[in-house]
């Protein structure tokens, strides 16, 4: 009896050990397996994000076409990267190690550029602004021409004309006409009578343009401490896109230039020099007051969805030209602001 109680006993042991060392190799293989798929997710997350950061870096650098950018390091591993082809279609490989892992990402993108949608006049004014442009109004020497122009501000006399200033109803078109009017300001040219006023079927949402222009902006001038005694913001042969936000003032002492689109969102005030050549929009809450007594001039067109617009040229003189050939000149040359996602193979 107390055999058989000792072989049972044995037994049960020898059972009970083969059946922990099985319960620690398979232990051990989960974690193996756990630590495998860390390694594999870190390396596919380096290998991802490297291509999401080199096609960043690719929009403000174009000569990183057909290259290679090896040994990047990245949440403690390392990614290689190539670029290959035409901004038309780019192909973007992505080789990443993480510990023992590797993974690789291979993305096909193309250039998707900033589109440029032109003014409907010298200036436009939206129903909100209206209101407060009729109560502050224009005073001085200022010009607003629907005119044709060339990029350096010359009458072209070629039949193309467009609204001095353009609003989107007949109420607002009044309201301004009056405003003008009762401030003696003839200098408001365009398709046909003067002052020229002219009501225009509006199909542009141009807070919404706006937005996508600042999503992604070339310049972005958001504290008094960025404007400097001379500022440039884009040139005829390299446009930019740049994103005032915030209450920022031009003064005497500083002359500011540029050529592309600028978007203003806040107070924006004007007493200096100022010559921008393409697209000027204040959308939002923007706040616009150009007091010069200085020279003030817009080639392409001025978009004001915002709040308000205050013109007062105590000395010198201020005026906006409608230039069809600048705002397409800018569109042919911005540059890209993002790539579009063609293709994803990992």
């Amino acid at each position: 009896m107390g055999k058989s109680i000792l072989l049972i006993t044995l037994g049960i042991s020898v059972i009970i050990s083969l059946f922990i060392l099985k319960l620690n190799a398979n232990s051990k293989e989960g974690l193996d397996v756990s630590v495998n798929m860390f390694e594999q997710t870190q390396a596919r997350l380096i290998a991802n994000s490297g291509v999401e950061i080199f096609l960043e870096k690719l929009k403000a650098d174009k000569s990183m076409l057909d290259d290679t950018f090896p040994d990047n390091s990245l949440l403690g591993g390392e990614y290689d990267i190539s670029i290959q082809g035409p901004d038309t279609m780019i192909k973007v490989t992505s080789i990443a190690r993480f510990q023992d892992a590797t993974h690789k990402t291979i993305v096909y993108a193309k250039a998707d550029k900033i589109p440029m949608i032109p003014g409907p006049g010298a200036m436009y004014l939206n129903a909100s602004t209206v209101s407060s442009f009729k109560n502050s109004g224009i005073g001085g020497s200022v010009l607003i021409d629907g005119r044709n122009h060339d990029i350096d501000g010359i009458f072209l006399n070629d039949g193309i004309n467009s609204p001095g200033i353009a609003v989107s109803g007949d109420t607002q078109r009044d309201e301004v006409i009056d405003m003008i009017k009762s401030n003696a300001i003839d200098q408001v040219i365009g398709t046909g009578t003067t002052p020229n006023v002219i009501t225009i079927n509006n199909e542009t949402d141009w807070n919404a343009y706006a937005l996508q222009l600042v999503e992604n902006p070339d310049i972005i001038i958001d504290t008094q401490d960025k404007i400097q005694t001379m500022n440039n913001w884009g040139t005829v042969s390299d446009p930019k896109v740049t994103f005032v936000n915030g209450d920022i003032s031009i003064n005497n002492s500083v002359t500011a230039n540029g050529c592309g689109i600028l978007v203003v969102n806040g107070n924006l005030s004007i007493n200096g020099d100022f010559t921008y050549k393409g697209l000027i929009i204040a959308y939002k809450e923007t706040t616009i007051e150009i007091k010069l007594s200085g020279t003030g001039k817009i080639i392409g067109g001025l978009v004001v969805a915002g709040q308000k617009i205050v013109i007062e040229v105590a000395s010198g003189n201020f005026s906006t030209l409608y230039s069809l050939p600048t705002m397409n000149h800018v569109a042919s040359l911005l540059k890209t602001n993002r790539f579009q996602i063609v293709s994803w193979w990992e």
